[in-house]
Formats: C-alpha cells, structure tokens, sequence
C-alpha cells in the first residue's frame, strides 16, 4: 500500500512538471506565431503598395489588435482588417534611435508604404508576453520597407569603415610557378 501511495505522488510530481512545462511552449510558441503573423501582414501590405503604386498600411492602435489596410480582395480597392493578438501578448513600439516603448493606444502609429515598398519610418516592433519568462520578440520595419525579426537597432544604420586601408594589390598572394 505504500508503495502505490509513493508512485502516485511521483506521477503527479511529474504531471504537474510537465504540465507547467507545455503551458509555458504553448505560450511561447503563440508569441513566435503572432510575430510570424505580424511579419506576413506587413510585407504583404508592402506588397500590395508596390502592386497598386502605394496606398497601403499597417495601423497601430492597440496593445492587443492592429489594422490591415489592404487590397484583400484584389479589387483595386483597400480594405481593414483587424487582427487580434494571442491572449496574454501585447504590442509596443519605439521609434529608433529612441529606446523608449510606446503604447500605441496612448500614441497610434500608421506604417505606410509608398509605391516603391518603402515605409515611411524605421519602427521597432516589440510584442511581450505577460507571462514572465517568456520574452518578447520583435519586428523591426527599415525605412527601404525591409523587415527582420528578434533584432534591434541602437541607432541609424551607417557604412562600416575600412578595417586595414593598406593593403596592397600583391599582399597575400603567392607566385605561381609554372
């Protein structure tokens, strides 16, 4: 009888363990899908600017949900659509080389794309999740309208200098007999 008291507590010790263990991959692989989501709308609404000479954007007007304005239809004409976030996850922004996090329910932002896909704006993109321990991830929109995800900018982009500027045209290479 003891024995199968200490066996069911070691099966609910492990349940519990594993229990909490997949809620937390559930949660994270809901932020991980959301920013994926996030990603797609944006580069189709960049997209769809290029396709229709501009007029396309993201609206940003709440921690949980943002705004497509699109051709979904492929009528020549822009629709909105609104795409909620998954429970638990909210949305920031910050305007680089600014680090400070905007709510953009206090302060909405539009992304626009003129009719080259470029945005008007570079824009850091932070969705979090409530739960602790899980992160954040995050969307960064350049200003040539490019996208990359889980990056961050601490300032405008600049052209790296030259490392070693004398090297001559001979440095490093060996003669070839023939």
């Amino acid at each position: 009888m003891l024995e199968l008291l200490v066996v069911m507590a070691l099966i609910t010790i492990i349940s519990a363990l594993a229990l909490t263990s997949f809620q937390r991959s559930s949660r994270s692989f809901n932020l991980s899908g959301a920013t994926r989501n996030l990603s797609a709308y944006l580069e189709k609404a960049r997209t769809d600017s290029v396709r229709r000479h501009g007029g396309a954007s993201v609206d940003l007007n709440s921690t949980s949900s943002y705004t497509i304005n699109i051709d979904f239809s492929r009528t020549g004409v822009s629709t909105s659509r609104t795409v909620n976030l998954p429970a638990g996850t909210s949305l920031s922004y910050s305007l680089p080389p600014a680090t400070a996090s905007t709510d953009p329910f206090v302060t909405p932002i539009t992304i626009t794309y003129d009719w080259h896909g470029r945005a008007t704006s570079t824009v850091l993109l932070t969705l979090t999740d409530s739960t602790t321990g899980i992160g954040s991830s995050t969307v960064v929109v350049g200003p040539a309208g490019d996208l990359s995800t889980d990056t961050t900018i601490s300032g405008p982009a600049t052209n790296p200098t030259p490392q070693n500027t004398t090297v001559t045209t001979t440095t490093g290479i060996k003669n070839m007999l023939y």
